[in-house]
């Protein structure tokens, strides 16, 4: 639902505005102003505009806005939903022609630079889809898979999305748990478990994707993912 449809304005009580952007509001006060070029609360009305317009956008840091209203970080949203909508399609995909999802033994393998371990085999118990965005390409991404040892199977590991030789859906650093498919489930089983909406691309994945470590308004600048 988007921010015109819900927002309601505390001063007229139409919606689409605030009382920040109310021309109720403004048209009021100008005529007060007009009426009485001392009216202190008029004048006090546009001496707030005029320092709001020199506010800085905690995102672009461009002056006269603020995030909330920032074309920027819209822009760059719109941007990001559409980069993880055009990778989980293929993600899924790639999944699918594995035969890796909930139910498919597999082997789980430790990468490193200097070579690799067979570590055990496993089943795979949960597909953490709120985790599989484009971000995996850059090996930023936290475990895919929650896996349960065969020889022990209460023990459960967590483990990384698969190498895709390709490098279409592939983390660009191998370093990790990779899982090898040694019996796999269906496609159609896989597209079962695939949550409502994962495919859009969008979600609160996207929304976190634009605040840094302490929960706060990430600056542009670091949004490296994007082609500005």
């Amino acid at each position: 639902m988007s921010y015109n449809r819900t927002v309601t304005c505390s001063h007229c009580w139409n919606s689409g505005h605030n009382k920040a952007g109310c021309s109720v509001l403004r048209e009021r006060m100008q005529e007060r102003l007009a009426d009485d070029s001392n009216d202190w609360r008029a004048k006090q009305y546009f001496e707030d505009k005029e320092r709001s317009k020199k506010r800085s956008c905690s995102y672009c840091k461009e002056e006269g806005h603020t995030k909330r209203t920032c074309v920027h970080i819209k822009a760059d949203k719109e941007k990001t939903v559409q980069m993880n909508k055009e990778w989980r399609v293929k993600a899924l995909d790639y999944l699918k022609n594995l035969g890796l999802g909930v139910g498919a033994l597999a082997q789980l393998t430790l990468k490193r630079s200097w070579g690799e371990d067979t570590i055990t085999n496993v089943m795979i118990s949960e597909v953490l889809w709120d985790n599989l965005t484009f971000t995996v390409k850059n090996g930023s991404n936290p475990y895919s898979f929650v896996v349960r040892n065969l020889e022990n199977f209460s023990q459960t590991r967590m483990a990384d999305f698969p190498v895709d030789p390709t490098g279409i859906v592939s983390p660009s650093n191998e370093h990790g748990l990779y899982i090898k498919v040694l019996g796999p489930v269906s496609a159609s089983s896989i597209e079962a478990d695939v949550p409502d909406f994962w495919l859009s691309g969008d979600g609160d994945v996207i929304d976190n994707m634009f605040l840094d470590s302490r929960g706060k308004a990430r600056e542009r600048y670091y949004t490296d993912w994007i082609e500005k």
